[in-house]
């Protein structure tokens, strides 16, 4: 009788967000961005609880954010950052959906620039402000207004944004609405698409139609009044 070899059990929750912890305790620390158990979590859920996987993708985050300076983005790069908020083209709205999650408006026909470094930062500095916002619900919604959408964004710069997203905001983003997305943004996104994760990709929701069909469909996520009239709601706020 061939007796086949037995499979090691899998280790718990609480040992794999030890070991991650243990694992990263050299790399660069950063004081707005604490690495406690919240956080491991969403690495691991990230990378399918594989450890390895984790570890290297905090470890790559932690070098990321020293090198890139998040700790201090305000105070180092705050010239860049009033340029490109001058239109209030990306902001961290008000209102909050049906469950306390923040949310990123985005205004395509307000984009005031061309410089793919200031663009990347500025929704650096937001993804940022938007984290801050979180209380007990960890995750965030992006709502995109594409009233008045004009030209697609460089794809250089909708890869860079999509890969800083993924690979150093893992397990933040709930939803990405994305309103009267036009036929030209289409083209793109075909483009970008095999960029997109799988489970990320599962995560936008196209709200188009009549103004009751878009409120239909942020209904399921949204009190219309959390949301501006700009993108299907009822808020006066601009």
């Amino acid at each position: 009788m061939a007796w086949g070899r037995s499979k090691a059990p899998k280790p718990d929750e609480a040992t794999l967000i030890s070991s991650l912890k243990d694992a990263v305790k050299d790399e660069p620390q950063d004081s707005s961005f604490v690495v406690d158990d919240a956080c491991c979590k969403r690495y691991l859920r990230a990378r399918n609880h594989d450890l390895t996987k984790a570890t290297n993708m905090l470890r790559a985050t932690l070098r990321w954010r020293a090198a890139y300076g998040t700790a201090n983005i305000v105070r180092d790069k705050f010239p860049i950052i009033e340029k490109e908020a001058a239109t209030g083209k990306t902001y961290v709205a008000p209102g909050r959906d049906k469950d306390g999650r923040a949310t990123i408006i985005m205004r395509s026909k307000h984009e005031n620039t061309n410089d793919h470094d200031g663009n990347v930062l500025h929704l650096v500095y937001q993804m940022e402000r938007a984290v801050k916002a979180c209380d007990a619900e960890e995750k965030w919604n992006i709502v995109i207004d594409f009233n008045g959408y004009a030209k697609n964004t460089p794809l250089k710069t909708s890869k860079a944004v999509l890969s800083t997203m993924q690979d150093h905001y893992p397990e933040r983003l709930n939803k990405a609405f994305l309103v009267d997305a036009p036929w030209l943004f289409l083209g793109a996104f075909k483009l970008i698409s095999p960029f997109i994760d799988p489970v990320t990709r599962k995560k936008i929701v196209f709200v188009k139609g009549s103004a009751e069909k878009r409120a239909a469909v942020l209904l399921e996520h949204y009190e219309l009044d959390q949301l501006e009239k700009a993108v299907g709601g009822a808020s006066d706020y601009v």
